[in-house]
């Protein structure tokens, strides 16, 4: 929601007719005048005032479910109206972990080495720790924000690491530690071409860069990130790569991990955070690019 009061305020009016539109479990209206107006999903319109409003196109900035897994994206394609972010094979891939490490290795990307655990199904703590290593990391594998992820530093902290995880999701990624430096790089289209935007590097109080440290101020975000500028380019380098061969649309970021001087891929996030404290603005300001000229560039990638 802050996302979108982000994109609300600082849409450029002399383009676009806003109405921003809350999608639940249960219901989709729009915010209108203080009102709640249902939309039809029929064909994704809203009776304003007595007057039927239909859409040239939709900003997506749903984080997680339905938004950021390609449904709806599907939806959209279903109702012929443009939308914002990759397309539904782009975003499906990219919001499985796995299925997005596995993906970029096999294109070259450096990873880091992970096993995937189905609910229901036995597993060894004893293989799962020979093939990834302590400490290591255990994550819901359709997932974001670093909602029910641990560390695991220790054997015995293994078991409740992956029943925390499987609370937010059927399926489970154990992750080896990648020990070095965390760095992510926002890329947009600009101007007709792929841009990588200045990069920002993580400095967390915290034992990673959890959801406390995404929002609620527990790190430190430092745009450009302090790295040497043979590496700084490359990373940009790679996800421009990335945001190309996945298909990729829209706003992005990747993060990585610098181990030993080399930048191997996290994560890719397809719909990124937007909100006042976000990243991908800084990143933009960097290049001064400011938050109405970059919210026309989203859009204008669309169509």
């Amino acid at each position: 929601m802050r996302s979108a009061a982000m994109v609300m305020e600082h849409i450029d009016l002399n383009l676009y007719s806003p109405v921003k539109i809350v999608i639940q479990k249960d219901r989709w209206y729009a915010e209108w005048k203080g009102s709640e107006w249902e939309v039809n999903r029929n064909d994704f319109s809203v009776m304003l005032d007595g007057e039927k409003h239909q859409f040239d196109g939709a900003f997506i900035i749903v984080h997680g479910t339905p938004g950021e897994n390609g449904l709806l994206q599907g939806y959209f394609e279903m109702v012929g109206i443009p939308y914002t972010t990759g397309d539904v094979l782009n975003m499906s891939i990219t919001f499985n972990k796995k299925a997005t490490t596995t993906y970029l290795k096999s294109l070259g990307f450096s990873v880091a080495e992970s096993v995937v655990l189905y609910k229901g199904e036995n597993w060894d703590s004893d293989s799962i720790l020979q093939h990834v290593g302590l400490p290591c990391f255990v994550k819901p594998n359709n997932g974001g924000s670093s909602i029910g992820t641990s560390k695991v530093k220790d054997p015995s902290q293994l078991s409740a690491a992956i029943d925390k995880a499987f609370q937010e999701d059927g399926q489970v990624i154990i992750e080896s530690f990648l020990a070095g430096t965390e760095v992510t790089c926002g890329v947009i289209q600009w101007e007709g071409k792929v841009k990588a935007l200045p990069m920002t590097e993580i400095v967390t109080e915290n034992e990673f860069f959890d959801y406390e440290a995404k929002y609620k101020g527990q790190s430190n975000e430092i745009t450009p990130a302090r790295i040497e500028k043979a590496l700084f380019d490359e990373i940009q380098r790679l996800s421009e790569k990335i945001y190309i061969q996945l298909k990729c649309r829209g706003m992005i970021r990747v993060d990585f991990i610098i181990q030993q001087g080399v930048p191997h891929v996290v994560e890719v996030n397809t719909v990124p955070g937007f909100s006042a404290a976000s990243i991908i603005p800084q990143q933009a300001a960097c290049v001064r690019i400011d938050k109405t000229t970059l919210i026309s560039a989203v859009i204008q990638s669309c169509f």
